[in-house]
């Protein structure tokens, strides 16, 4: 019989008692058992998750601030090329266009990372990570199919090579560049479009940037617009071809000198009118002289002549003197009336009108210098607009007089400004962007597929009619018939009030006015200076105005102090008109509140109104 170990036997004893107790725990015990394992593999399990979710923020918040940074950047470049555009520095340009294609593109790569994806699940969150991946989707598009025709235009648009010699204007390459131009002009313009309909955020932060950089990519829409509208008309309005050659077709345009000394609402009135010929883009000027009377239309032609609403506004003035053919607002309107009664005069068919006044002159000779007149005044870039509205009516006594000296005024200038421009090509495109700006100089052309592409730009000076671009007017005419509007102090600002649920934004727009006369010296003054009242006597330094407040198209006057003599209407656009008198040291205040379409969107209210005197 084999030898048994002992402990071999303790030990087979000791497991079958083992197994024996085991088979006699309870069910309850072993559910405790399994619920323990349970409980602990969730804990692992969802330690494992908050480690990955830790992980996925922590990827999120790095790439989120890099996209920031990079989206910043982008603005900070974006920011520069419009003033670098507007002062010819090409190259600069250039090199911002660049940079923010560069900053658009690491910016987009960010976003593309699967965890932004993964973010637009979020919930309350998820929609404005879905709203900055959409924002840099749209800039990256920006800079694939719009940025490199800019930055391979820019060079084009050298102010070196634009500009006025010898009285001939010259284009450079711009002619060559307007196919690049308009395709990236399509591209940014609808981008601006996608931007706007992107919404506000949950986070105020985030809001606040959005809007920055709407407003920052609007005025690179702006200016593209701008240059491609301009490169692509003004070598036909110059009479030069879209390759800077010439061709044989001259342009012959009216040209009208406003007096803003009698306040019209496009400025002042058209005391002097002349034409500008361009042939082959050598500009000469004609003899500036009072308009032709045997243009004007009669009482009853100027009833079907103009619209029941010009009738109401303006009465049938407006056709029948030619110092009152500016009342409406609308230079395209004023221009057509212009034109035709050029015409009628048997002066012959035009091309366009262009409006300047003594202000755009007076920054004309800052560029160029001064200039001697025929009777030894000397005109300069200080003191030209007071010595033409203001000075000849303290010492010249009859009409006919201050007429003449307006019109050799005129013509001198003119002519001093179109020879001594040479090396100024940057100074003169700045000097005429600012007066486009503040409404100094207007153009209309003849041309309907040329007046189409200006008609919604500033040097149109056209009554706005596009409820997404809200624009605000206030307008001025003279009602006193004298030269006292140089006393007149305006002051209009605007600024933002509200949001209306339905998106419509409202704006105050507060108006005043001072008659800043000095009685004793206006009254010794020739009478034609402070006109004459309805009995012909000579006024005593009262300043009459008509007030017109425009509300934006599709928008409305929402309330006024004080009250308007009238609320009429003009081509669909809703205005209130006033008439104030001012005694000299009197002031005139008044508040309107108008509301902007909701179809602006983010789009700011823009205020436009009749151009100040320097």
């Amino acid at each position: 019989m084999p030898h048994v170990d002992q402990k071999v036997i303790e030990r087979e004893r000791q497991e079958a008692e083992r197994h024996k107790h085991r088979r006699r725990m309870s069910r309850e015990h072993i559910k405790r058992i399994k619920r323990r394992k349970r409980i602990r593999n969730i804990l692992i399990a969802v330690a494992v998750v908050l480690l990955a979710l830790a992980g996925m923020a922590a990827w999120f918040a790095t790439s989120a601030t890099k996209a920031k940074s990079e989206i910043e950047a982008a603005v900070q470049s974006a920011s520069g090329i419009q003033e670098q555009v507007s002062s010819g520095d090409t190259a600069s340009a250039k090199t911002s266009i660049n940079a923010f294609a560069a900053h658009i593109d690491a910016a987009y790569a960010q976003t593309r990372q699967p965890v932004w994806r993964l973010a637009e699940f979020m919930p309350y969150y998820g929609s404005d990570v879905k709203a900055a991946r959409d924002v840099v989707s749209i800039l990256k598009d920006v800079s694939i199919n719009a940025l490199p025709k800019l930055a391979d235009s820019a060079a084009a648009l050298d102010f070196d090579k634009i500009g006025i010699k010898d009285g001939t204007i010259q284009l450079g390459d711009m002619g060559t560049v307007v196919q690049n131009l308009d395709a990236a002009n399509q591209v940014i313009s609808d981008a601006s479009v996608r931007l706007n309909n992107i919404s506000g955020t949950h986070i105020p932060q985030l809001t606040e940037a959005l809007n920055t950089g709407k407003t920052k990519f609007k005025e690179l829409a702006d200016l593209t617009d701008m240059v491609t509208r301009m490169a692509d008309i003004m070598p036909a309005m110059f009479d030069l071809d879209q390759t800077g050659q010439t061709n044989s077709t001259p342009r012959t345009y009216l040209v009208l000198a406003q007096n803003n000394a009698e306040l019209r609402a496009t400025g002042g009135i058209p005391t002097s009118w002349s034409t500008l010929t361009i042939d082959q883009g050598k500009l000469s000027m004609g003899t500036f002289d009072t308009p032709p009377r045997a243009g004007l239309y009669s009482e009853s032609e100027a009833q079907s002549v103009l619209t029941p609403d010009e009738r109401n506004l303006f009465s049938t003035k407006m056709a029948t003197d030619y110092q009152d053919i500016n009342f409406t607002p609308d230079f395209p309107r004023t221009a057509e009336l212009a034109s035709d009664i050029w015409q009628r005069a048997g002066r012959g068919n035009v091309d366009g009108v262009i409006s300047v006044d003594p202000v755009l002159l007076q920054r004309l000779l800052k560029i160029t210098g001064p200039v001697a007149l025929v009777d030894n005044t000397v005109l300069n870039g200080d003191n030209a607009a007071q010595v033409i509205l203001n000075q000849t009516y303290l010492t010249m006594s009859t009409q006919s007089e201050q007429n003449a000296f307006f019109a050799m005024t005129a013509a001198h200038v003119f002519d001093h400004v179109l020879h001594n421009l040479n090396g100024h090509n940057r100074e003169l495109v700045t000097t005429m962007r600012e007066a486009v700006t503040d409404g100094h100089v207007y153009i209309w052309s003849a041309h309907e597929e040329e007046q189409e592409k200006i008609q919604n730009t500033a040097i149109s000076g056209a009554l706005a009619s596009n409820p997404a671009k809200p624009v605000a007017g206030v307008y001025f005419n003279d009602g006193t018939m004298s030269k006292m509007d140089w006393y007149l102090k305006r002051e209009v600002t605007s600024a933002y009030d509200k949001t209306y649920p339905n998106g419509a934004k409202q704006y105050t727009i507060h108006i005043k006015l001072t008659n800043t006369a000095d009685a004793a010296q206006v009254n010794a003054a020739p009478d034609l200076l402070r006109g004459y009242d309805a009995n012909g006597q000579p006024r005593h330094g009262e300043i009459e105005t008509v007030m017109y407040v425009y509300a934006p198209d599709e928008g409305r006057l929402v309330d006024w102090d004080p009250q308007f003599d009238q609320i009429a209407t003009h081509d669909t656009l809703t205005l209130g008109a006033k008439t104030i008198t001012l005694q000299p040291g009197e002031s005139f205040e008044a508040t309107v509140h108008v509301l902007a379409s909701p179809k602006a969107g983010s789009n700011a209210l823009v205020l436009r109104q009749t151009p100040l005197v320097d």
